[in-house]
Protein backbone atom coordinates (compact mmCIF):
# COMPACT_ATOMS: atom_id res chain seq x y z
CA UNK A 1 0.00 0.00 0.00
CA UNK A 2 2.93 2.63 0.85
CA UNK A 3 4.14 1.48 -2.94
CA UNK A 4 1.78 1.30 -5.39
CA UNK A 5 3.97 1.69 -8.01
CA UNK A 6 1.99 1.58 -11.80
CA UNK A 7 2.33 -0.58 -14.18
CA UNK A 8 2.27 0.85 -17.40
CA UNK A 9 5.26 0.02 -19.11
CA UNK A 10 8.28 2.53 -18.76
CA UNK A 11 9.82 2.42 -22.60
CA UNK A 12 13.12 1.80 -22.98
CA UNK A 13 14.95 3.97 -25.02
CA UNK A 14 12.57 6.64 -23.95
CA UNK A 15 10.61 8.44 -26.01
CA UNK A 16 12.14 11.93 -27.72
CA UNK A 17 14.03 14.24 -26.65
CA UNK A 18 14.75 12.31 -23.48
CA UNK A 19 17.93 9.88 -22.78
CA UNK A 20 18.06 7.44 -20.80
CA UNK A 21 20.56 7.42 -17.49
CA UNK A 22 21.26 4.71 -14.90
CA UNK A 23 22.36 5.56 -11.85
CA UNK A 24 24.01 2.52 -9.40
CA UNK A 25 23.12 3.16 -5.91
CA UNK A 26 24.26 0.08 -4.05
CA UNK A 27 26.06 -2.99 -5.63
CA UNK A 28 24.33 -3.80 -8.54
CA UNK A 29 21.29 -1.79 -7.76
CA UNK A 30 20.31 0.79 -10.55
CA UNK A 31 17.85 3.17 -10.65
CA UNK A 32 16.28 4.34 -14.31
CA UNK A 33 16.33 7.91 -15.05
CA UNK A 34 15.26 9.96 -17.99
CA UNK A 35 17.39 12.95 -18.33
CA UNK A 36 16.45 16.20 -20.97
CA UNK A 37 19.50 18.94 -21.92
CA UNK A 38 18.42 22.21 -22.99
CA UNK A 39 21.07 22.44 -25.53
CA UNK A 40 20.57 26.21 -26.45
CA UNK A 41 21.46 27.28 -22.37
CA UNK A 42 24.36 25.18 -21.41
CA UNK A 43 24.47 26.69 -18.05
CA UNK A 44 20.65 26.34 -16.91
CA UNK A 45 20.00 24.90 -13.79
CA UNK A 46 19.52 21.28 -13.74
CA UNK A 47 16.84 20.12 -11.96
CA UNK A 48 15.91 16.50 -9.99
CA UNK A 49 12.37 15.71 -10.42
CA UNK A 50 11.08 12.88 -7.89
CA UNK A 51 7.74 11.74 -8.43
CA UNK A 52 4.43 10.50 -6.52
CA UNK A 53 4.25 7.13 -5.11
CA UNK A 54 1.75 6.23 -7.90
CA UNK A 55 3.79 7.43 -10.99
CA UNK A 56 6.57 6.64 -13.06
CA UNK A 57 8.32 8.30 -15.72
CA UNK A 58 6.16 6.83 -18.16
CA UNK A 59 3.19 7.85 -16.70
CA UNK A 60 4.57 11.58 -16.05
CA UNK A 61 5.48 11.70 -19.52
CA UNK A 62 1.80 10.26 -20.61
CA UNK A 63 0.32 12.71 -18.02
CA UNK A 64 2.49 15.65 -19.29
CA UNK A 65 4.53 16.60 -16.71
CA UNK A 66 8.16 16.21 -18.22
CA UNK A 67 6.84 18.36 -21.16
CA UNK A 68 6.08 21.24 -18.56
CA UNK A 69 9.13 21.07 -17.77
CA UNK A 70 10.93 21.01 -21.23
CA UNK A 71 8.81 24.27 -21.74
CA UNK A 72 10.72 25.83 -18.24
CA UNK A 73 14.46 26.46 -20.37
CA UNK A 74 16.28 24.01 -17.88
CA UNK A 75 18.17 20.57 -17.64
CA UNK A 76 16.39 18.05 -15.94
CA UNK A 77 16.50 14.53 -14.92
CA UNK A 78 13.56 12.47 -13.62
CA UNK A 79 13.94 9.59 -11.23
CA UNK A 80 12.27 6.16 -11.02
CA UNK A 81 12.19 4.67 -7.42
CA UNK A 82 13.73 1.38 -6.80
CA UNK A 83 10.82 -1.46 -7.96
CA UNK A 84 9.57 1.31 -10.12
CA UNK A 85 9.70 1.50 -14.19
CA UNK A 86 12.67 -0.21 -15.05
CA UNK A 87 14.81 0.74 -11.90
CA UNK A 88 16.08 -2.34 -9.68
CA UNK A 89 15.28 -3.95 -6.10
CA UNK A 90 11.91 -3.46 -4.25
CA UNK A 91 10.99 0.09 -3.33
CA UNK A 92 11.78 1.13 0.64
CA UNK A 93 12.82 4.17 2.32
CA UNK A 94 16.34 3.26 3.10
CA UNK A 95 16.40 2.32 -0.56
CA UNK A 96 14.55 5.45 -2.08
CA UNK A 97 16.47 7.83 0.04
CA UNK A 98 19.86 5.96 -0.90
CA UNK A 99 19.15 6.19 -4.27
CA UNK A 100 17.96 9.36 -4.67
CA UNK A 101 21.33 10.77 -2.93
CA UNK A 102 23.17 8.84 -5.75
CA UNK A 103 20.56 10.75 -8.53
CA UNK A 104 21.95 13.77 -6.99
CA UNK A 105 25.52 12.99 -6.72
CA UNK A 106 24.97 12.21 -10.41
CA UNK A 107 23.93 15.53 -11.22
CA UNK A 108 26.78 16.99 -9.27
CA UNK A 109 29.42 15.66 -10.80
CA UNK A 110 27.75 16.87 -14.72
CA UNK A 111 26.60 19.69 -14.18
CA UNK A 112 28.82 21.51 -12.22
CA UNK A 113 28.08 24.76 -13.62
CA UNK A 114 24.43 24.46 -13.28
CA UNK A 115 22.60 25.52 -10.00
CA UNK A 116 21.40 22.48 -8.94
CA UNK A 117 17.35 22.40 -8.05
CA UNK A 118 15.56 19.56 -6.20
CA UNK A 119 11.81 19.44 -7.17
CA UNK A 120 9.13 16.79 -5.41
CA UNK A 121 5.81 15.56 -5.47
CA UNK A 122 3.73 13.94 -2.68
CA UNK A 123 6.17 11.30 -1.87
CA UNK A 124 8.75 12.84 -4.07
CA UNK A 125 8.25 16.22 -1.76
CA UNK A 126 9.55 14.17 1.15
CA UNK A 127 12.24 12.35 -1.14
CA UNK A 128 13.65 15.66 -2.67
CA UNK A 129 13.32 17.40 1.42
CA UNK A 130 15.28 14.24 2.65
CA UNK A 131 18.39 15.10 -0.47
CA UNK A 132 18.07 18.37 0.56
CA UNK A 133 18.89 18.22 3.89
CA UNK A 134 21.79 15.66 2.90
CA UNK A 135 23.65 18.07 0.37
CA UNK A 136 22.79 21.31 2.11
CA UNK A 137 25.41 23.37 1.08
CA UNK A 138 25.48 21.69 -2.37
CA UNK A 139 22.08 22.54 -3.30
CA UNK A 140 20.81 25.98 -4.91
CA UNK A 141 17.09 25.41 -4.38
CA UNK A 142 14.40 23.06 -3.12
CA UNK A 143 10.93 22.68 -4.85
CA UNK A 144 8.16 21.06 -2.97
CA UNK A 145 4.78 20.06 -4.36
CA UNK A 146 2.11 18.56 -1.65
CA UNK A 147 5.02 17.80 1.26
CA UNK A 148 3.76 16.26 4.41
CA UNK A 149 5.47 16.35 8.03
CA UNK A 150 5.65 12.62 8.23
CA UNK A 151 4.20 9.62 6.51
CA UNK A 152 2.24 8.46 9.53
CA UNK A 153 0.90 11.88 9.77
CA UNK A 154 -0.48 11.02 6.67
CA UNK A 155 -1.56 7.73 7.53
CA UNK A 156 -3.42 8.60 10.56
CA UNK A 157 -5.40 11.30 9.08
CA UNK A 158 -6.90 8.09 7.02
CA UNK A 159 -6.36 4.91 9.18
CA UNK A 160 -7.18 4.91 13.03
CA UNK A 161 -3.38 5.65 14.80
CA UNK A 162 -2.97 2.79 16.87
CA UNK A 163 -3.13 0.90 13.04
CA UNK A 164 -0.92 3.69 12.36
CA UNK A 165 2.03 2.98 15.00
CA UNK A 166 1.99 -0.97 14.80
CA UNK A 167 1.93 -1.33 10.86
CA UNK A 168 3.70 1.38 9.50
CA UNK A 169 7.47 0.81 9.72
CA UNK A 170 8.24 4.13 7.15
CA UNK A 171 8.23 7.62 8.55
CA UNK A 172 10.08 10.08 5.81
CA UNK A 173 9.78 12.74 8.98
CA UNK A 174 10.27 15.72 7.29
CA UNK A 175 9.86 17.58 10.79
CA UNK A 176 13.12 16.11 11.62
CA UNK A 177 15.37 17.48 8.70
CA UNK A 178 13.65 20.45 7.34
CA UNK A 179 14.64 22.79 9.59
CA UNK A 180 18.30 21.65 8.00
CA UNK A 181 17.50 23.54 4.83
CA UNK A 182 18.66 26.94 3.95
CA UNK A 183 18.64 27.39 0.19
CA UNK A 184 15.61 29.33 -1.63
CA UNK A 185 12.45 27.11 -1.47
CA UNK A 186 9.06 26.95 -3.23
CA UNK A 187 6.59 25.02 -0.94
CA UNK A 188 3.32 24.68 -2.71
CA UNK A 189 0.24 22.59 -1.73
CA UNK A 190 -3.68 22.65 -2.58
CA UNK A 191 -5.87 23.88 -0.16
CA UNK A 192 -8.76 21.15 -0.51
CA UNK A 193 -5.81 18.33 -1.03
CA UNK A 194 -8.08 15.26 1.01
CA UNK A 195 -4.50 12.85 0.61
CA UNK A 196 -2.06 15.10 2.87
CA UNK A 197 -3.68 17.60 4.71
CA UNK A 198 -3.17 21.51 3.18
CA UNK A 199 -1.80 22.06 6.91
CA UNK A 200 0.94 19.72 7.05
CA UNK A 201 2.43 21.49 3.94
CA UNK A 202 1.92 24.76 5.60
CA UNK A 203 4.02 23.55 8.52
CA UNK A 204 6.49 22.66 6.31
CA UNK A 205 6.86 26.39 5.09
CA UNK A 206 6.36 27.81 8.36
CA UNK A 207 9.10 26.24 9.80
CA UNK A 208 11.79 26.63 7.03
CA UNK A 209 11.05 30.79 7.43
CA UNK A 210 12.11 33.12 5.27
CA UNK A 211 13.94 31.18 3.08
CA UNK A 212 10.55 29.25 1.52
CA UNK A 213 7.75 31.34 -0.51
CA UNK A 214 4.34 29.34 0.68
CA UNK A 215 1.84 29.35 -2.51
CA UNK A 216 -1.58 28.02 -1.16
CA UNK A 217 -3.63 27.01 -4.35
CA UNK A 218 -7.24 27.76 -3.49
CA UNK A 219 -9.72 24.97 -4.42
CA UNK A 220 -6.85 22.72 -5.90
CA UNK A 221 -6.92 19.19 -4.33
CA UNK A 222 -4.08 16.66 -4.38
CA UNK A 223 -4.39 15.08 -7.81
CA UNK A 224 -5.49 18.01 -9.84
CA UNK A 225 -2.70 20.58 -8.66
CA UNK A 226 -0.81 20.33 -11.77
CA UNK A 227 -4.03 21.41 -13.56
CA UNK A 228 -3.55 25.06 -11.95
CA UNK A 229 -1.90 27.64 -13.84
CA UNK A 230 -0.25 29.78 -11.08
CA UNK A 231 1.38 26.13 -9.89
CA UNK A 232 3.85 26.42 -12.97
CA UNK A 233 3.59 30.18 -13.22
CA UNK A 234 5.36 29.68 -9.42
CA UNK A 235 7.48 27.07 -10.40
CA UNK A 236 8.76 29.18 -13.57
CA UNK A 237 9.17 32.34 -11.32
CA UNK A 238 11.11 30.66 -8.95
CA UNK A 239 13.68 28.81 -11.75
CA UNK A 240 14.29 32.03 -13.72
CA UNK A 241 15.80 33.78 -10.44
CA UNK A 242 19.04 30.64 -11.00
CA UNK A 243 19.71 31.73 -14.71
CA UNK A 244 22.80 33.49 -15.18
CA UNK A 245 21.87 37.23 -15.45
Amino acid sequence: MTYPAPSVTVPSPPPDPFKEIQVNYAGNDSINCWLFENKTTPNAPIVLLFHGNGENLATMHMGGLLHQFINLNVHFIAVDYPGYGRSSAKPSEEGIITAANAAFRWIEKRYDNSPKIIFGWSLGAAVAIQVAANHRSQINGLIAVSPWTSLPDVAAVHYPRFLVNSLLKESYNSLAVVENINCPSLVIHGEVDNIIPFLEGRKIAEIMGSTARWVPVANAGHNDIFSREVVWDEIASFLSAFHAK
